[in-house]
């Protein structure tokens, strides 16, 4: 199984103090705050989390599918993870399985804000790679199967 790997850098999605609404919850969710939050033991205790979570899905590596797919999600105040979601699709096998790699997180440092714990959105890039080798055998084996039909 190949590794799955995380680009070592977070992207936020606005730089501004000002937060959002959910929604579901009227409470504001800050898209940037005083403090950010953090994963227990840093960035490469994150990366090692997403590497050894991740299954390169069998469909996508059939098709030689690579990339990366941005997840977006919020950190909860308590530092909880929730409303993950695909916000740079890549292939759908692999954007369910980034999401479903991200809620499996343990709980984060949340985000503060004046000193208070706060809603707080996060966003990780997820990077799918294959060897060349197995890209060149993936479309071998399109092009044979696109012959049969």
């Amino acid at each position: 199984m190949k590794k799955i790997f995380l680009l070592a850098f977070v992207v936020l999605l606005s730089t501004t103090l000002f937060g959002q609404t959910d929604g579901k919850n009227e409470e504001t969710i800050f898209t940037s705050a005083e403090i950010m939050p953090e994963y227990p033991g840093g960035m490469d205790a994150l990366i090692s989390f997403i590497s050894n979570e991740i299954v390169y899905p069998q469909d996508a590596r059939e098709h030689g599918i690579t990339g990366t797919v941005l997840i977006k999600f919020v950190v909860e105040k308590d530092g909880s993870v929730s409303n993950a979601e695909a916000m740079k699709p890549l292939y759908p096998s692999i954007d369910k399985e980034s999401v479903r790699a991200v809620m499996a997180m343990p709980k984060w440092k949340p985000g503060m804000q004046e000193g208070r714990p706060i809603r707080c959105y996060y966003s990780v890039p997820l990077t799918f790679q294959m060897s060349k080798k197995e890209i060149k055998e993936a479309k071998k084996r399109m092009k044979q199967e696109a012959k049969k039909h």
